[in-house]
């Protein structure tokens, strides 16, 4: 109950940062659960693994609230999710597949190196609004291979991909913010889909695990998280609609160098 408490708490904060940044709120939940699995005295070994894999499996349902919601305002640009999808899904498994082989004291310090860029380049990002819009998209092929990085690194680290795919669509396929934001909640769906699969598959048979887990997803916190999430995204979304983000970017990302410090470091 403690577990599902927790969970339920970070899912509300990450419900908000989804709806507003389209981040899938992993770059929140996967530090949250590495602190709420040590607390819950789960196995060492695979701290990182199952709170990546939790983490994959709750931005499933987090991300379809929100492109939903993002698509009644029509802020979805299909046409750049359907060219980028079949590389985040290959990316997403791949990810999924190398990072349950990876000893998980490493991919933690990796996952804080990760965060501590991306806050870093949310604290430097200069205005969305001087970004041009491209008249045309990008082809399949570059979509498609830019998809497989982001799905890659992405199932690693259990995140949506937004810190990725959010910059990808703004300087590269060069859609405004607020269509880049929709657009990669919606990409969200079929990497964190591929990589909670991804992870299920790979813990299936690990006798180690907890009694009652699915793979390295933990069902407790995963019921938890999306209680929180499915109060809070619909508000996120709202919010980036009405406001300037510059200034809560800036505050974001300055929270995720401190929490990225704290992970590299151990």
């Amino acid at each position: 109950m403690m577990l599902l408490g927790s969970a339920v708490i970070t899912g509300l904060c990450a419900g908000v940062v989804a709806g507003l940044f389209g981040v899938g709120g992993g770059i929140i939940i996967v530090p949250a659960l590495l602190l709420l699995f040590h607390l819950a005295d789960l196995p060492a070994a695979y701290l990182m693994q199952m709170a990546v894999g939790t983490s994959l499996a709750t931005i499933v349902v987090t991300n379809l609230m929100a492109t939903w919601k993002q698509h009644q305002r029509q802020s979805v640009n299909w046409q750049a999710v359907g060219y980028y999808t079949p590389g985040i899904l290959m990316g997403a498994w791949l990810g999924a597949q190398l990072a349950v082989r990876l000893d998980g004291g490493l991919l933690q310090t990796l996952f804080g190196l990760f965060e501590i860029g991306v806050g870093w380049r949310m604290i430097t990002l200069g205005g969305e609004d001087e970004m041009g819009c491209r008249s045309q998209p990008l082809s399949r092929i570059l979509s498609a291979c830019l998809g497989g990085g982001i799905g890659l690194v992405s199932a690693l680290f259990g995140i949506g991909g937004g810190t990725l795919s959010v910059p990808a669509l703004t300087l590269i396929s060069r859609l405004p913010i607020r269509l880049a934001v929709g657009s990669s909640s919606a990409m969200g769906i079929f990497l964190a889909l591929s990589g909670a699969l991804g992870y299920i598959m790979a813990g299936w048979n690990n006798t180690a695990l907890p009694l009652g887990s699915w793979g390295y997803v933990i069902p407790e916190a995963f019921f938890g998280i999306i209680m929180g999430t499915l109060l809070t995204t619909p508000f996120g979304v709202k919010l980036a609609h009405t406001l300037s983000p510059t200034l809560l970017k800036k505050g974001f990302g300055l929270f995720l160098v401190v929490i990225g410090l704290r992970l590299a470091v151990g």
